[in-house]
């Protein structure tokens, strides 16, 4: 009887690790999403209302709790401190988050290209940048549904058959 609830335990433990590792793929295209949404509101911002930077990134930011508002309100306030250029608060902002994130390096260097221009450009130069790093978002975000749900199921099953492989070598 014991045997059989530390096999049980054994399974379930590894069957839980490896969704949770599935879940952290799962993550990166929600990500991606958000950044999308933002970057639609902060060209709103810009082309229709005028709004000056700080503020149009602090509105463009999205849902509380996303990558995307915190990269845009870190970004904001450091802009409205008035200590750093928008491009340099931008690319600090993008490098910090980064680590803490499910972006990819290729996501990351498309944020870090956008914000190499970020106030220095004419509002119409600004929009094509805006549109420029959203459709490389866009496809970063399809390729990434794409390898999550096959990633994802990958590590589940792992994770069970790692499990009772365990339990069978131990029993």
């Amino acid at each position: 009887m014991v045997k059989l609830l530390g096999a049980v335990l054994v399974v379930g433990s590894s069957g839980v690790i490896g969704n949770v590792v599935a879940g952290g793929y799962s993550d990166r295209p929600k990500q991606l999403s958000e950044l999308i949404s933002a970057f639609t509101l902060l060209e709103t911002e810009i082309s229709y209302t005028k709004t000056p930077l700080s503020e149009a990134l602090m509105r463009a930011g999205g849902r509380k709790g996303s990558i995307a508002r915190r990269i845009f309100e870190m970004a904001a306030h450091m802009i409205a401190s008035g200590d750093v250029g928008p491009g340099q608060a931008w690319e600090t902002v993008v490098r910090h988050i980064y680590s803490i994130s499910a972006l990819t390096s290729e996501d990351r260097d498309a944020l870090l290209a956008f914000g190499a221009k970020l106030g220095s450009l004419s509002s119409a130069d600004q929009l094509r940048h805006i549109a420029l790093v959203r459709e490389r978002l866009r496809a970063n975000e399809m390729n990434a549904r794409d390898k999550a749900s096959e990633t994802a199921r990958m590590w589940r099953y792992l994770g069970l058959t790692v499990g009772a492989m365990i339990a069978l070598l131990l029993y």
